[in-house]
C-alpha cells in the first residue's frame, strides 16, 4: 500500500512538512535530542522526522530511517543526500533490524498507529533505545479534530453505506485518544510518558487543490480510488468538494481547515 503512494510522499514532502512543522520541532524537542546522538526514524516515510532530527545532532551523531515500504525508503534516501549522518534499512516497526540498545532516541511520525499490536511495536523500539534513551511518537488526534482528512474518509465511506475504513482495520484515526496512546507507550515499558495535543492546521490555495493533493498521500484512500469506476469516483470527489467546502476557512491566499496531533513520549529508564 505504502509503496504505491511513495512518490505522491517524495513529489508532497514540502507540502506535508509545512503543515507539521511545529508539532515536529515539538516531537524532536521530546526527544531531547544532542549532538552526536544516534537516532532510528521508524516507519519514515519519505524521511522528514529523521532529516529534522539530522540538523539537531549534528555530523557527528548518526540517523537510520527506516520503513517497510522500500520505495518510501529510496525517496527518504534521495531527500537525505548530502546528510552523511543519515542512512536507511528497509525493515517493519513490529521487527527493527538492528541490535538490542543501539540508539539514543526512536522517532515515529504518523506510523504507530498502522501497526497491528501497538504495544509490541513500542516495545519493540524501547528494546533498540539505550538506557535513558526517549521514544516519541506523532499520530493524529480525533476524526472530528481533522476534518482535512476525516471529510475525504467520511465521502468514500457513505458512497457504500459502510465506515472507512473498516472497524478493526489499522488506520489513521486508531490511536486518536490521548489516554489510550499514553497506555500504549506504558504498555510497550516506557516510563515518564507525556502526550501533548498541537493543532495542524492544513492550508492549500483552494478545495480543489485540497482534493488533488489529500487522496494521493493517503494511502488506504488512494488504493480505494484507484479500483473505482470512474463515475463513483467522480461521485465521491463532488461529495468530498462539498464537505470540504463547509469546513474550510478563507485565508489570505488560500483556505485552511482543521488540523490536529497527539505527541507522545516516554523514556527507557531502566536497563
Amino acid at each position: 500500500m505504502w509503496d504505491s503512494v511513495a512518490g505522491a510522499w517524495e513529489r508532497n514532502a514540502d507540502s506535508v512538512d509545512a503543515q507539521l512543522t511545529h508539532a515536529t520541532g515539538v516531537m524532536l524537542d521530546a526527544a531531547r535530542l544532542a549532538g552526536g546522538d544516534g537516532v532510528l526514524d521508524i516507519a519514515c516515510g519519505a524521511g522528514s522526522a529523521g532529516i529534522a532530527a539530522a540538523e539537531r545532532v549534528g555530523a557527528s551523531g548518526r540517523v537510520v530511517l527506516a520503513d517497510d515500504a522500500p520505495m518510501m525508503v529510496e525517496a527518504a534516501a534521495r531527500r537525505s543526500a548530502g546528510l552523511p549522518q543519515v542512512g536507511t534499512l528497509v525493515c517493519d516497526l513490529a521487527s527493527i533490524d538492528a541490535p538490542d540498545a543501539s540508539f539514543d532516541a526512536v522517532l515515529c511520525r504518523h506510523g504507530l498507529m498502522f501497526a497491528e499490536d501497538h504495544g509490541a511495536a513500542v516495545a519493540e523500539a524501547r528494546r533498540v533505545l539505550r538506557p535513558g534513551g526517549g521514544y516519541v511518537a506523532m499520530t493524529w488526534d480525533s476524526r472530528a479534530a481533522n476534518p482535512w482528512l476525516g471529510l475525504l474518509m467520511d465521502a468514500v465511506g457513505e458512497q457504500f453505506g459502510v465506515p472507512f475504513p473498516p472497524p478493526g482495520i489499522p488506520g489513521p484515526f486508531a490511536l486518536d485518544d490521548p489516554d489510550r496512546l499514553a497506555d500504549v507507550l506504558r504498555a510497550g515499558g516506557l516510563d515518564d510518558v507525556d502526550v501533548t495535543r498541537i493543532a495542524t492546521p492544513m492550508r492549500t490555495a483552494s478545495v480543489d487543490t485540497w482534493w488533488e493533493l489529500v487522496p494521493q498521500l493517503a494511502g488506504p484512500v488512494a488504493i480505494a480510488l484507484a479500483g473505482m469506476e470512474e463515475d463513483v469516483r467522480d461521485a465521491i470527489r463532488a461529495r468530498a468538494l462539498g464537505y470540504a467546502a463547509e469546513a474550510a476557512r478563507a485565508t489570505g491566499d488560500g483556505i485552511e481547515m482543521d488540523g490536529s496531533v497527539l505527541v507522545a513520549s516516554g523514556q527507557r529508564t531502566a536497563a
